[in-house]
């Protein structure tokens, strides 16, 4: 039987793999209707701007690996807040290089059964080239 961290913990984890994987569209999906997608360079509203922006600003070369650890959750009956920690490696011509790391600052609401980003903003800590394609 999982728990609403365990639930959690798995919405964070999801997104990292659709977002090494290029599924924008299903990454879009785990934010609320409203949910907001927020970075220094960029914030996005809704699951289909959210989608477009990822689609416009992250090439499928070179491929990249996003991790997400440290993470602490705390609830609020249909709400959460959660903290973690996110090191991004991005493939280079001799093997994986740092990317950029930081903090995840994430707002949780469960709409049904499911929690969904209500708000994700990347505080990044230290930034190299993150091979993003950037307006």
């Amino acid at each position: 039987m999982s728990t609403d961290k365990d639930d959690i913990r798995e919405l964070l984890h999801l997104y990292c793999f659709c977002m090494d994987e290029g599924r924008f569209a299903e990454l879009s999906r785990l934010f609320a209707p409203d949910g907001v997608w927020c970075a220094p360079y960029r914030t996005a509203t809704g699951p289909a701007e959210i989608e477009a922006w990822l689609t416009q600003s992250v090439p499928a070369s070179p491929k990249r690996m996003h991790y997400a650890m440290n993470t602490i959750i705390t609830l609020d009956g249909d709400r959460a807040t959660a903290r973690s920690n996110y090191l991004v490696m991005v493939e280079g011509a001799d093997g994986p290089v740092p990317s950029v790391c930081g903090t995840y600052a994430d707002a949780l609401v469960r709409i049904g059964q499911a929690w969904r980003f209500q708000r994700r903003e990347l505080i990044h800590a230290f930034k190299g080239e993150m091979k993003l394609t950037l307006p």
